[in-house]
């Protein structure tokens, strides 16, 4: 069973790399394949694999940091309007709203 947390990245994370830089990375690999030998093109992958693990491993890092801070910030709105939970305060997309009046209950 996958975590709640990457289930909710994966179906918010939308990243598409930019097309250009994407044909820029292809033409730099294909001369590398060229010019390098079988050894040092397995090296030059495994180089590539482990950061793309590491910048991937970061992203959900970074991900997960912003939907606690944000649950946080919804529990401590709560505990100043205790007369609904917290899940009130979400739209059907998970978004964060407030009703009309919310605020001034709060002066």
């Amino acid at each position: 069973m996958q975590n709640p947390l990457d289930e909710l990245y994966d179906r918010y994370n939308r990243f598409v790399p930019d097309a250009e830089i994407q044909k820029k990375i292809e033409a730099c690999h294909q001369q590398l394949i060229r010019s390098l030998e079988k050894p040092e093109r397995k090296l030059i992958l495994q180089i590539i694999d482990g950061k793309d693990m590491i910048s991937g491993f970061y992203a959900k890092e970074s991900f997960a940091c912003g939907f606690w801070l944000a649950w946080r910030l919804l529990s401590q709105l709560h505990h100043y309007q205790s007369d609904r939970p917290p899940e009130e305060s979400l739209k059907e997309n998970g978004r964060f709203i407030m009703r009309e009046g919310d605020a001034a209950d709060e002066a």
